[in-house]
């Protein structure tokens, strides 16, 4: 079980030691009540733990500068990989350390106001005993890990990878939900392309394009990194071997998605060639139907235009009723009833 308690400022040490953005927890078969005063107790934790076969999780959330120091400095992790942390975006990958290994996954977050799909970031720093996760939000809305454990299955959290494991499947899993979503909206999107009586939303196709992108970004790279550093991975199930087939499966599981997220931007090219297409054929239906009346106009036009002439000797123009007869043959042409014709049998009317 997974148990926490907020540090007490009772003491100096543990008042220049605690850092709010860090909540400690002690994963065991039960519930750990040693008191937590702050980030000096970890080494003593991690040591307790280990001998009872569980382990310590250190726990932040948009941290400092400051605080990631401080757990660095606590925990033995090596400056290389804890400068990710602070220096902003990375790209998802996995790295072996001497005495850790380094994961770092962007996480698909629930979308904010603007309806964009949001990219949070996951940090994995998994020792002898300890687990360290650094999560950022980018303002989404961020899983509760504690709560996550919590509900794990005990042989998935009752050591430092199988927790890890834990967190990365869901950040698996949210890859997973995010490609069903597109793929229901590409098939409403064919749909409508293909349908001749809807006309496509250029806008959706794009945002689609935009969503594609961005989960393209995060699960291809981890897919690949995670597939690279399996060795790496089950290094570090020593004595948890039911975990190996659980880490396969998550592999299985990322790769899979990043070739469901790659056949969908295919199909999304698809669809965007077909939208294209339609526009332009709607295009030229449109210019056929304006250069058919134009084409119908053209004759009254000319016979207008030759009576609005300053002539006397025009024809009808002396007579009483030269007007009616000209309206007449300006509207009864037999030329343009010929024309319209021709137009409407091929469908350019």
């Amino acid at each position: 079980m997974v148990s926490s308690r907020s540090p007490q400022p009772d003491a100096a040490k543990a008042e220049t030691d605690r850092v709010e953005s860090a909540r400690i927890f002690v994963v065991d078969s039960a519930i750990d009540d040693t008191a937590v005063d702050g980030l000096h107790e970890v080494p003593r934790l991690v040591a307790k733990a280990k001998r009872h076969h569980g382990f310590v999780w250190l726990h932040l959330v948009d941290p400092e500068e400051q605080t990631v120091d401080r757990a660095r400095e606590t925990l033995g992790i090596h400056p290389i990989a804890a400068a990710d942390v602070v220096s902003g975006r990375q790209q998802p990958k996995v790295q072996k350390f001497a005495e850790h290994l380094f994961i770092l996954l962007w996480s698909i977050l629930p979308r904010g106001d603007s309806g964009d799909l949001v990219l949070g970031q996951t940090y994995l720093y998994i020792g002898d005993g300890w687990l360290l996760t650094v999560q950022r939000g980018e303002g989404g809305e961020l899983t509760d890990l504690p709560r996550l454990l919590n509900d794990a299955p005990e042989n998935l959290r009752n050591a430092a990878m199988p927790a890890a494991y834990t967190i990365m499947a869901e950040v698996v899993d949210g890859y997973a939900k995010a490609a069903a979503d597109v793929e229901s909206d590409l098939e409403s999107l064919e749909e409508q392309v293909f349908s001749e009586g809807t006309t496509e939303d250029h806008r959706r196709i794009y945002e689609i394009r935009k969503d594609i992108g961005r989960i393209d970004r995060a699960v291809s790279s981890i897919a690949a990194a995670l597939r690279e550093s399996t060795q790496h991975l089950e290094a570090l199930t020593v004595g948890n071997d039911q975990i190996v087939p659980y880490l396969h499966d998550l592999l299985d599981d990322a790769a899979g998605t990043a070739a469901l997220i790659n056949n969908q931007s295919r199909a999304l090219d698809a669809i965007l060639s077909s939208h294209e297409n339609n526009v332009a054929a709607r295009q030229n239906k449109d210019m056929r139907t304006i250069s058919a009346f134009a084409a119908l106009l053209a004759l009254p036009t000319l016979i207008a235009g030759l009576y609005g002439m300053n002539f006397k000797n025009l024809p009808f123009v002396q007579w009483q009723f030269g007007w009616l007869a000209v309206a007449a043959a300006i509207v009864v042409v037999v030329v343009d009833v010929v024309i319209y014709l021709m137009f409407k049998r091929r469908h350019w009317l």
